[in-house]
């Protein structure tokens, strides 16, 4: 039994496939989240300086709100079908964007924010190849790594969390991401700490983003607020209670309903005159229409109809002459 894809089906698909298109293949399938602990945090590594940064970013706290979630926050989870005892676990819908889930803990609670393999692609194939010398970045790009360094991909890695357009998650109120501003947060993810490179200018960052964006799929329809009343409406008086009869105590019959006025009867059709008989018919013979050339005036043209129209009607009865 087959079964029907929607429009809206199809491009929601299209814009998952176009988000991972820039990863490896195996990526999905093979690869696991390890977790910041592998990748420096608490440990003395190459990487000990980029967690320091990350430590101070944003990223790091996105799992702040749900620790003790505000109205907007369990309204948004309760509206999406998400308890707020669930928020936090990496296989419930949250954390795939506000957090890290590691792979051996989708079950559980997420115990970090975004960080390193949210963006660089989970990496028990890259983890030990990646820092080999030489060739230890290339060799790892094939085993999971996500080539941040290249501008369209790394603006589909920041896309798939920072542009929401997945109806049923906007209709429950979150943020769709339509003015997140791409080129200041990549000034501040580019911190000599955690980046080593010159940073792209914004005439080449924001339509990388925009790329992205399309390839995502449709923007989200923004929900239409209703407009503040201008003026405070006019308080409606209660219906007071019946009066009751002061003998018996009880109210007052129903007033007896207005009676209907008749409708009024159409008016009767006209009656049509019947056809003449045969023999009263008389054959009607026209003059030839008089010739109209091209150099035949509007005004003529006019005058030779008006005066036809009259000989008809003479003809027919259909006017009196004097």
């Amino acid at each position: 039994m087959g079964m029907k894809m929607t429009k809206h089906t199809f491009l929601k698909i299209f814009g998952w496939v176009m988000t991972l298109a820039f990863l490896p293949a195996k990526t999905l399938a093979q690869y696991q989240t390890l977790g910041p602990a592998s990748c420096g945090l608490g440990q003395t590594n190459c990487h000990t300086r980029e967690n320091g940064w990350w430590t101070t970013d944003a990223h790091h706290n996105s799992l702040d709100r749900f620790y003790e979630p505000d109205e907007e926050c369990l309204q948004i989870a309760k509206l999406y079908g998400i308890t707020p005892a669930d928020m936090l676990k990496g296989n419930k819908g949250c954390m795939r964007c506000h957090g890290t889930v590691i792979s051996e803990k989708t079950a559980r609670e997420s115990e970090y924010g975004v960080s390193c393999e949210s963006c660089h692609g989970p990496g028990s194939g890259y983890k030990d190849p990646h820092s080999e010398k030489p060739g230890g970045y290339e060799k790892a790009l094939k085993l999971g790594l996500v080539e941040l360094e290249n501008l369209d991909k790394r603006a589909v890695a920041c896309v798939y969390c920072h542009f929401i357009t997945e109806p049923k998650l906007i209709s429950a109120g979150h943020s769709d991401g339509a003015k997140f501003n791409y080129v200041t947060k990549m000034k501040s993810i580019a911190n000599p700490n955690h980046w080593k490179k010159p940073l792209e200018p914004a005439d080449q960052l924001k339509p990388a983003f925009e790329k992205a964006k399309k390839a995502r799929g449709p923007a989200p329809v923004a929900r239409a607020e209703p407009a503040p009343p201008t003026s405070k409406p006019t308080p409606i008086a209660p219906t007071p209670p019946p009066v009751k009869d002061v003998v018996t105590d009880e109210p007052p019959p129903s007033p007896t309903p207005r009676p209907r006025p008749a409708p009024i009867p159409p008016a009767p059709r006209p009656v049509l005159p019947t056809a003449l008989p045969a023999e009263d018919v008389q054959p009607l013979t026209l003059d030839p229409f008089p010739t109209v050339t091209d150099s035949t005036s509007l005004q003529e043209l006019i005058l030779i109809l008006k005066k036809r129209l009259e000989y008809l009607y003479q003809k027919t009865g259909g006017i009196d002459q004097p």
